[in-house]
């Protein structure tokens, strides 16, 4: 049986190499000593938090190992106990599942633990932690909001594009700007045609990468801009379709007066490969 005892007290020992030695070791002891550890990660002592934190680690990696481990339950409900501290939220996307999420869910709406709690969900494999976020959206504050939409958009949830349309309508132009970002992650095709918002054009090329039946509209709206960083995104993404379509769009930018879009124009149709009398103006 694991002398918890002398492991506790080497945790908090004024030795380093003890401590040292004690955190090493922690993926052989008991859940019964996450309580002690979660008091330890407070210590004014800056060794001793550290000792506590990189232990909790251990043992999470170590149950984190194999999903039948015994102790993994037992571990990951002594982490839910510890959910004041930023670390336990890091721990528990490791090895938390779908039965957790309500425990952490709750979470979103405390101002001071929200951003772990959502980092935590959004590594969680499963329905429950995007309906969750999904959940949380209409009550969260506006400053939040983004944050919640990027998490859907990491996810690439589905569930999460009417959030998305409804963000990018919002007159706050940061809820708009992070719901078009991750509409464009999550690439499904919204129920009606999409607003995009003004400047949303990174969103646009990513949707546009997801979405190649509707790609070439997408492309050919964005080489109407005057930005040249922007007509060349549309161009490279013209090239990787590597369609007649996409050729007949690209063809005219060989002769661009700007360098660098008639270079980038160049390549995207030798991408294609197709000879310019090949392609029907």
């Amino acid at each position: 049986m694991q002398n918890t005892a002398k492991f506790l007290a080497d945790i908090s020992s004024s030795d380093a190499d003890a401590r040292f030695a004690a955190w090493r070791g922690a993926g052989s002891m008991p859940p019964s000593v996450i309580p002690d550890l979660g008091k330890f990660l407070v210590s004014p002592n800056p060794g001793v938090a550290k000792a506590a934190g990189e232990a909790l680690t251990t043992m999470t990696h170590a149950v984190g190992k194999d999903a039948s481990d015994p102790r993994r339950r037992a571990v990951v409900q002594g982490l839910l106990g510890l959910t004041s501290q930023p670390l336990a939220f890091r721990l528990l996307s490791l090895i938390a599942d779908e039965s957790d999420v309500p425990a952490i869910a709750k979470h979103l709406a405390d101002s001071k633990a929200r951003e772990e709690a959502v980092f935590c969900l959004e590594r969680i494999p499963g329905a429950a932690p995007v309906q969750a976020i999904v959940s949380a959206y209409p009550s969260a504050p506006d400053d939040f909001k983004p944050r919640l939409l990027a998490a859907l958009g990491h996810r690439r949830a589905p569930q999460g594009v009417p959030l998305c349309i409804e963000a990018m309508k919002s007159s706050n132009a940061e809820i708009a700007a992070a719901g078009a970002g991750a509409l464009g992650r999550i690439g499904a095709r919204p129920a009606s045609p999409v607003a995009w918002p003004a400047a949303a054009f990174d969103a646009q090329l990513r949707y546009a990468e997801h979405r190649p039946d509707e790609a070439l509209g997408i492309y050919r709206a964005l080489l109407a801009r005057p930005e040249e960083h922007i007509q060349c995104a549309a161009l490279a993404g013209l090239g990787h379709l590597a369609s007649p379509q996409a050729a007949a769009i690209i063809h005219p930018h060989l002769k661009s007066p700007v360098r660098n879009v008639r270079l980038t124009a160049r390549q995207a149709w030798q991408s294609i490969a197709a000879p310019p009398s090949a392609v029907t103006k």
